[in-house]
């Protein structure tokens, strides 16, 4: 429960940051904008295709990993 917690509560803060209601699920999938630069996302662990990505927040990941995240996507 701990675990689930702390990997939902990742995914929420990155949808808070992307102006998405919370949800409860470790996993984030959006459809980004047609002329979204892919290279802005070297180097973050995503799953980017035909302009949709998918997150999924796991243990290993942090606040410091969302916060790139959500950088790349909002910059």
């Amino acid at each position: 429960a701990t675990i689930r917690r702390h990997n939902v509560g990742l995914a929420n803060m990155l949808r808070g940051a992307l102006g998405l209601e919370p949800g409860n699920s470790a996993m984030v999938s959006l459809k980004l904008a047609p002329d979204f630069d892919g290279a802005r996302l070297a180097g973050l662990q995503v799953a980017y295709r035909a302009g949709r990505l998918r997150a999924g927040f796991h243990l290993y990941n942090s606040e410091e990993d969302v916060e790139r995240l959500a950088t790349a996507l909002t910059e």
